[in-house]
């Protein structure tokens, strides 16, 4: 009777690992399929379309910094922002 209890005790551990290695490789799977669709997709259409999400190109400037045109705005324009 021992030697069925130390069967399927093993046999329980045996099968935990199997399922851990599957759900390892089944979420591999899925975040690499999400990626590609997410960014890879994204990553195309913004090269298509020539959009640059960050201006890394330097011109006769020695940095990175963009200027900002901040005007002080009217008062009232303040209270309704939504």
């Amino acid at each position: 009777m021992s030697g069925i209890k130390e069967f399927f005790k093993g046999f329980q551990k045996g099968m935990h690992m199997f399922g851990n290695n599957v759900g390892h490789i089944v979420n591999s799977a899925l975040l690499l399929l999400v990626y590609v669709a997410g960014v890879g997709i994204t990553s195309i259409i913004a090269k298509l379309s020539g959009k640059r999400f960050l201006d890394t190109k330097l011109s006769e400037k020695d940095t990175y910094w963009s200027e900002l045109d901040l005007k002080k705005k009217p008062e009232e324009e303040y209270y309704r922002q939504f």
